[in-house]
């Protein structure tokens, strides 16, 4: 209970290095254009369903062009469906119990589609949303389709606001992973500990995953993929602390030539040239790029925390829509939402900061909202206020989730006033506040009573597979195996998180995990910092 129930780090701001006004910016241009558009059509009882296909522009901030391009396609016709499935719901069953269940449905297969496509941060949160909206509010039959096809459009047009920036920054999301593992392994040498080293790994893995990517590289590409293999090389080799100093420095200033100048060729000997190059080759042809359909059955079949979180969060969502139906409040689908959100996290740890986080910025949100909604607004002032919230929470969400939660709920509200013009925003405040509670709470109790079973077999395959990396790098087949090895690293770190987190985990599997963890960062560590260094021609 002591190592799981921590509330250490929930509430910590995290330091967000680019991409944070320009994901800020495109979604609130995806909300004025779509529902401004609505506004000047007169029709105004179509701006929830707008907003519902606008929350595309939240994902895949960081991925890039090409992947973007296929993942909003499928967030974008996810979240229409979750639409048409609540819609059809309101008007087939119009009950609240339907509501709920449909809303549970959805939960459970966004939360699979979230975790096995990787979509990130929301996860499958906005599609709960979206099918709540839709399932609460009421409808004919004859306006589902053009409720649908709202929906349909907006997403159209935040996906179209994605791919804009293609045409002027092509290769931006490549700059920035490689900016970013520049940073990380930066503080990584400037403050040495267990949270930095992981914070390097996993930064240092997303940049290679992004740049070997690539189908055709161009110069630029061979460029970050030289900065990074640097950068690569100062995390695995030994320094002094005054070496450590200067390398810090050194890759700060590569992580701003990264971001910023049109060929940000690293000043390197002829040496480490020609074995960095060399080295990126070699990777690029062993790299898998798995498809979509792969990654969907793999989630499934293979041991890992996404069934168990399907489970959880249906079962979750039942329960907090059913209570709250019970207990008389109005708009039910709140509480499930907060228990999905909640459920985002991996195991009982993360849940436990969810839920911290998700209260105490509903608590400062609902005394924002009390602030805002003080005088009544035009409908033209309203969607001005969604547009700027909106903003404001893409603007700290990376920092913490808790920030944006302010912000998330006087922009709830502002919406539900907007679909129920006759409820006040501040009547609806209280009601906002004790569902988000409520449904919290009963996330964190379901997380906890039905255990993760598969996360000790979870760890102990991603252990298995990095003692296998460890052989095979041992016995120098090259570059290729340096990657592999260090995605072993990342996952079996991942695993153990994973494991940490949740109840009833043998001590003995995490001590195993860390030993094989921490063996194959020593591998890793000097022996290819030393080998890459005799290569080039340095001591």
């Amino acid at each position: 209970m002591a190592r799981t129930l921590t509330g250490r780090g929930a509430l910590t701001p995290r330091t967000v290095h680019g991409n944070v006004w320009a994901t800020a910016l495109r979604a609130g241009l995806s909300v004025t254009l779509a529902l401004g558009a609505l506004y000047a059509l007169g029709r105004v009882d179509l701006i929830p369903y707008a907003a519902m296909g606008c929350f595309t522009a939240l994902y895949a901030r960081d991925e890039t062009y090409a992947r973007r391009r296929r993942l909003l396609a499928v967030v974008g016709a996810a979240l229409t469906a979750s639409v048409a499935a609540g819609a059809l719901t309101q008007v087939l069953l119009a009950h609240t119990l339907a509501a709920v269940v449909t809303g549970a449905l959805v939960a459970g297969g966004a939360k699979y589609l979230a975790d096995a496509l990787a979509f990130g941060p929301p996860g499958g949160l906005m599609f709960v949303f979206a099918a709540g909206v839709a399932a609460y509010n009421p409808l004919e039959a004859a306006q589902v389709p053009l409720v649908v096809a709202t929906t349909a459009g907006a997403a159209a047009l935040s996906w179209s606001l994605a791919q804009v920036g293609a045409l002027a920054w092509a290769h931006a999301p490549e700059r920035l992973a490689t900016a970013r593992a520049l940073h990380a392994v930066a503080r990584h040498l400037r403050a040495p500990g267990p949270a930095t080293t992981d914070g390097a790994e996993e930064a240092l893995e997303t940049a290679w995953s992004t740049l070997l990517s690539a189908r055709e590289p161009g110069p630029l590409h061979r460029d970050l993929e030289l900065l990074t293999a640097r950068a690569e090389d100062l995390f695995t080799g030994a320094h002094s602390d005054l070496e450590r100093a200067r390398a810090g420095a050194e890759l700060g200033e590569m992580a701003r030539r990264a971001r910023r100048e049109v060929r940000p060729q690293p000043a390197l000997s002829s040496g480490e040239h020609r074995t960095f190059t060399d080295r990126a080759h070699r990777m690029r042809t062993h790299h898998p790029v798995p498809a979509m359909g792969r990654a969907l059955r793999r989630a499934w079949r293979r041991p890992s925390p996404t069934r168990v979180s399907v489970v959880r969060i249906v079962v979750a969502s039942l329960v907090a829509g059913a209570a709250a139906w019970a207990l008389g409040m109005g708009h039910g689908y709140w509480a499930a939402v907060s228990a999905g959100s909640v459920l985002q996290a991996t195991n009982v740890t993360t849940t436990w900061h969810r839920t911290l986080q998700r209260a105490a910025g509903t608590v400062a949100g609902v005394v924002l909202a009390a602030a805002l909604f003080w005088t009544d607004y035009s409908v033209l002032g309203t969607i001005a206020l969604v547009v700027v919230l909106q903003m404001a929470a893409e603007l700290v969400v990376g920092t913490n989730y808790s920030y944006a939660i302010v912000f998330v709920t006087p922009l709830t509200l502002a919406l539900s006033s907007l679909a129920h013009p006759a409820a006040a925003a501040q009547d609806l405040a209280g009601e906002r506040l004790w569902a988000t509670v409520l449904g919290a709470l009963v996330g964190l109790v379901v997380c906890a009573l039905l255990p993760n079973r598969t996360a000790a077999e979870h760890l102990e395959q991603a252990r298995a597979e990095c003692e296998v990396c460890c052989a095979r790098f041992a016995q120098g087949q090259g570059p290729h195996q340096r990657r592999r090895l260090g995605r072993s690293v990342v996952a079996l770190a991942r695993a153990r998180d994973l494991a940490r987190g949740e109840f009833g985990v043998c001590p003995g599997h995490l001590e195993r995990a860390g030993a094989t963890l921490e063996r194959a960062r020593c591998l890793a560590g000097p022996a290819r910092g030393t080998g890459d260094a005799q290569h080039a021609g340095h001591p």
